[in-house]
């Protein structure tokens, strides 16, 4: 278990200090024309991350981390005071009779196949928690994302790790307060939307060129491979089912290999599992370009409830924010990502408020999607 105190102010300066990535636009950065000796299949042109200009080699985007986002594009995300979609974050009462003061304070994970699966895992955070509350820590196993949802709802659940898309739900409909994400020594975290084709695919070099072809969908649920490039799409001028055929390959692995296997014309994919799909070797990223890339999108968002006191407040945000966990199974399970950095939710999920928007989703537990 990791004891290691960890200033909020040092963290943020170590992890900007060995990043360069930027945040240009709301969806897709222009530029970065220098020549270097570098060649790519896509490209005479390194990737610079500050600068992204498509068609890129993927074996190029993976060489430059670009597979994930940097503590310099949470920094430099348009404030937002209000989220442009949904209930803002509830408040903290201020009256002494509407605060929750539990005997025990129940964590959760986001739900998996096996329920108890972060058990061991989290274990070195919660008993930070306890130290830091002077309450004891359980944790609370799970099965759907909207039990989950209802657990908070109900006060029987008190902090807890949601999935990018059942975040705001916990905000509208449980009173979870996001107030933190998990980050790399680096300060990578999250994840992007590739629009991924052959690299030997001469049709194909922008999202405008998508008209006419047939592209894979991961599945109707899927955030990046479903949701999202129908939001942010449409919002580029280019409308799937209208002007490209969707077909729904089953997942992310299925649609990268059949990309590659010239299945599908193209296909929007979440970075972070193709890139998995690469270093298992089931994939050449050489015979892959990426034509279009998102923003990163958060992943996991860390909440409490919204009326635990505010003393069991700073206790929760101090056992995240102020301690390193890169030398416990923390950073082993979650691809070295063993600290915490602090977010708004109006700002850091303003994208996912963007595609819930655009998609018309409805803040019910019926309509939860991951």
């Amino acid at each position: 278990m990791s004891k290691k105190r960890l200033s909020r102010r040092s963290l943020l300066a170590s992890t900007t200090a060995t990043v360069t990535y930027g945040l240009a636009g709301c969806i897709q950065g222009e530029g970065g024309d220098e020549a270097t000796e570098t060649e790519t299949s896509a490209g005479d042109s390194e990737f610079d991350p500050a600068n992204p200009e498509f068609p890129q080699s993927m074996q190029a985007l993976i060489q430059a981390g670009y597979e994930t986002g940097a503590i310099e594009d949470l920094e430099n995300m348009e404030e937002r005071d209000e989220p442009r979609y949904g209930d803002p974050v509830q408040e903290t009462p201020s009256s002494d009779d509407d605060l929750l003061d539990p005997d025990k304070l129940a964590f959760a994970m986001t739900p998996t196949e096996d329920p108890a699966a972060y058990r061991d895992t989290m274990q070195p955070l919660m008993d930070n928690i306890a130290e830091e509350t002077g309450k004891d820590v359980e944790y609370f196993p799970l099965q759907s994302y909207a039990s989950m949802i209802e657990a908070m709802r109900s006060e029987r659940l008190h902090v807890g790790g949601f999935s990018t898309g059942p975040t705001p739900f916990a905000v509208n409909l449980a009173g979870a307060v996001p107030f933190s994400i998990q980050v790399s020594d680096d300060g990578a975290f999250g994840y992007r939307l590739w629009l991924a084709t052959q690299s030997d695919n001469d049709e194909i070099n922008a999202l405008e060129d998508l008209e006419g072809k047939r592209i894979a969908h991961a599945e109707p649920s899927s955030n990046s491979g479903n949701q999202a490039p129908r939001a942010l799409f449409e919002n580029e001028g280019v409308v799937p089912d209208d002007d490209y055929e969707v077909s729904y390959s089953g997942g992310h692995e299925q649609s990268i290999l059949g990309v590659a296997n010239g299945d599908y014309d193209a296909a929007p994919v979440c970075s972070t599992c193709v890139t998995r799909v690469a270093d298992a070797d089931n994939v050449d990223p050489t015979n892959i370009k990426v034509v279009w890339a998102s923003n990163p999108f958060p992943t996991t968002s860390f909440n409490y409830r919204y009326n635990l006191t505010p003393e069991i407040q700073e206790g929760i945000r101090t056992a995240f924010l102020e301690y390193d966990y890169s030398d416990t199974d923390i950073a082993e399970t979650f691809e070295g990502r063993g600290k915490w950095v602090e977010i708004d939710y109006a700002t850091a999920y303003d994208i996912i408020l963007q595609i819930q928007e655009k998609n018309g989703v409805e803040y019910e537990t019926g309509n939860l999607e991951e």
